[in-house]
């Protein structure tokens, strides 16, 4: 069983706060697109999302104007899980390494806000199960359809 928690037990109650997503990944590299296109359709719905490529470190900016009081960072890793599995993970899930091909970045980005905002948010993971990330791969239809599902569970207007 992977680790975490199943997302649409635990993301209704945790988007009753002022949230952010992140979208964290590689468009170009398969099912490790998972992150932009998680906050390029949320984008979409009018809904707190940023598309930070490969760069999480370049949006501490929008971030900290937004003041999230819940910030979700979404980004494909390996949970020894079948492909297209999502798993809401905590913060310190970062801390032990092996989450992320981003963890260097998300770890001292996370260093940062803390140390830059007067009320750092808190912070979830929101992880998806890699299958392949080829140059120049398409996205597995595995990843598609859990990208759907999750989709589906953010509500249609932010908490104020």
């Amino acid at each position: 069983m992977p680790r975490g928690e199943e997302p649409s037990a635990a993301l209704p109650d945790l988007l009753r706060r002022r949230w952010l997503l992140v979208g964290i990944g590689n468009d170009l590299r398969g099912d490790d697109a998972f992150g932009p296109l998680l906050a390029r359709r949320l984008i979409a719905r009018g809904l707190p999302a940023i598309d930070a490529g490969m760069a999480p470190e370049n949006v501490t900016g929008p971030i900290r104007r937004a003041a999230p009081e819940l910030l979700i960072l979404a980004d494909a890793t390996d949970l020894g899980a079948p492909v297209g599995t999502i798993r809401l993970l905590r913060a310190e899930d970062l801390a032990e390494g092996g989450t992320s091909t981003h963890d260097p970045s998300l770890t001292m980005l996370l260093s940062y806000l803390e140390a830059q905002m007067d009320t750092p948010p808190a912070v979830r993971f929101l992880a998806a199960q890699v299958g392949t990330r080829e140059l120049g791969a398409e996205p597995s239809p595995a990843l598609l359809a859990g990208l759907e599902s999750l989709t589906a569970l953010f509500p249609p207007i932010p908490p104020a």
